[in-house]
């Protein structure tokens, strides 16, 4: 496992298609997966945290203010057995009041016996907040106002002392910068948060990447395999161990298809060796006896014509099964040079109507500037011969075929265009599959196999090329080779 994780460190580089995340990758699913439970993991634990101190910090100051209020009254009748009562609450209000702690005591009349210094001078009075404090009915308990902007702990509790009339004791403690203080710790503890989010996000970004880098590498291998490389097994060294079994079931499955490709490849050379050899015994010997059979009665001959024109065309439907077969295979692939299209055009409209007692009438030839491109001459002779023979037993005899030949970017382009009846829409897409007729019975007596269009798209795309076809209903059809420059 050491060789993953020593690779450079770019974990979202992988995450990234085009310049933009793709978001049916497994790293980004689980980079995101991991990125969003931690974010909310986290941000809720921060944020219980600063709940909870703040909590902890309001209750402290709520037990604090209530304890004032007891050992206050504890006091004020203490210093009555000493002095008047309302001299008493005096001196203990002075002594218990700080600068942010005020306290004042209110009859039921709205009477004030007594009140803390702190009410009348200072920041107190210059921010309103003393003014609102002695305006505002406060109910019995302990509570947190918000008032002018300060945050105070509030408490009202009844006061019964000897000598003076029953009362409402309140204290007030500022804690506003207790409060700012907390919330720029939570502030601050939050954003640690968010810090730690993006740490763990990169940090489980690289593991993530680490660990699918082996899946990366099998995917590489896998793209490379080709009909040639079947027997050659995949390795991956330091891979988890899943992927070693995923890897053995792979190799498992190459040594299969390499076994089932030789039986296909071994299976073509029989057929060449066992079929063609006694088809061509066949047809020969029947040729010769036509050419004796002076004797023959004319049933015999149309018999024996019969059978020579069925030996020919499956003869020729079995080298055409076996042109299919050996490309589809790579058995043949193709010998490319550099070679000027036009002459091939010609050769191949040569020999498309060589049997034509006047070809001349019967194609017509557009080439503008020489075109000159990387093909295999033979393989792409016989795809414009399928196209010109097709294109004059289809098409409309009193109109010629049209051959043209011409470029474009990147592409030499050869058009080969009839006037016959054309070519349904419904079935364009499937005139290119083996043994598919548009007119199963005009077909066969035209003497065609169905796999003529076939060979032509096989023989062009193994030359890094491609064919299209356009047709219209008794207009006529139009295919089009490209090949690249």
């Amino acid at each position: 496992m050491a060789y993953f994780w020593l690779q450079p460190i770019t974990p979202f580089r992988h995450l990234l298609r085009g310049g933009r995340i793709d978001p049916g990758s497994l790293q980004t699913r689980l980079t995101a997966g991991v990125v969003l439970a931690s974010l909310v993991g986290i941000g809720a634990l921060a944020t219980w945290m600063g709940w909870r101190m703040q909590q902890i910090m309001l209750s402290s100051y709520r037990q604090g203010t209530a304890l004032v209020a007891d050992r206050l009254q504890e006091d004020v009748r203490y210093y009555s057995e000493m002095m008047p009562p309302s001299a008493a609450l005096e001196r203990v209000i002075d002594h218990r009041a700080t600068g942010d702690l005020a306290i004042w005591v209110e009859t039921s009349g709205g009477d004030r016996l007594a009140q803390s210094a702190i009410l009348t001078m200072g920041s107190w009075q210059t921010a309103g907040v003393s003014q609102a404090l002695l305006s505002t009915p406060i109910a019995p308990g302990t509570k947190i106002v918000s008032v002018q902007g300060w945050r105070l702990v509030v408490c009202a509790s009844p006061l019964e002392l000897a000598g003076l009339p029953p009362a409402m004791l309140y204290i007030a403690d500022d804690i506003t910068a207790d409060y700012q203080g907390l919330q720029r710790l939570v502030r601050m503890l939050l954003l640690a948060s968010l810090g730690l989010v993006s740490l763990l996000s990169l940090a489980f970004a690289v593991y993530i990447r680490r660990t699918l880098s082996p899946i990366r590498q099998l995917n590489h291998l896998a793209g490379q395999v080709t009909a040639d490389t079947l027997d050659q097994p995949l390795s991956l060294e330091a891979a988890p161990t899943e992927l070693q079994e995923l890897v053995r079931t792979y190799n498992l499955m190459l040594t299969r298809l390499a076994k089932a490709w030789t039986q296909q490849k071994r299976l073509v050379n029989d057929v060449s060796h066992e079929l063609r050899t006694p088809l061509s015994l066949v047809q020969g010997y029947l040729e010769s006896t036509l050419r004796r059979g002076h004797n023959l009665t004319a049933a015999q001959r149309e018999g024996l014509e019969i059978a020579a024109a069925e030996a020919d065309r499956t003869t020729r439907l079995l080298g055409e099964i076996l042109d299919l077969a050996r490309l589809s295979h790579g058995q043949e692939g193709p010998t490319l040079a550099v070679a000027d299209l036009s002459d091939i055009v010609y050769e191949a409209i040569a020999l498309a109507t060589h049997a034509l007692t006047s070809p001349s009438d019967r194609v017509k030839v557009v080439i503008g500037d020489p075109v000159v491109a990387w093909v295999d001459r033979q393989k792409l002779r016989t795809a414009l011969v399928e196209l010109i023979d097709n294109a004059l037993r289809y098409g409309d005899p009193q109109q010629p075929v049209q051959v043209t030949l011409g470029r474009q970017p990147g592409w030499a382009r050869v058009q080969v265009q009839d006037h016959g009846v054309g070519i349904p829409r419904h079935c364009q897409g499937d005139i290119f599959d083996p043994f598919f007729r548009v007119d199963e019975a005009r077909s066969r007596s035209s003497g065609g196999t169905g796999l003529g269009l076939t060979l032509v798209r096989s023989q062009v795309e193994a030359m890094g090329g491609k064919v299209t076809v356009e047709s219209h209903p008794n207009q006529g059809s139009r295919f089009t080779l490209y090949l690249p420059l």
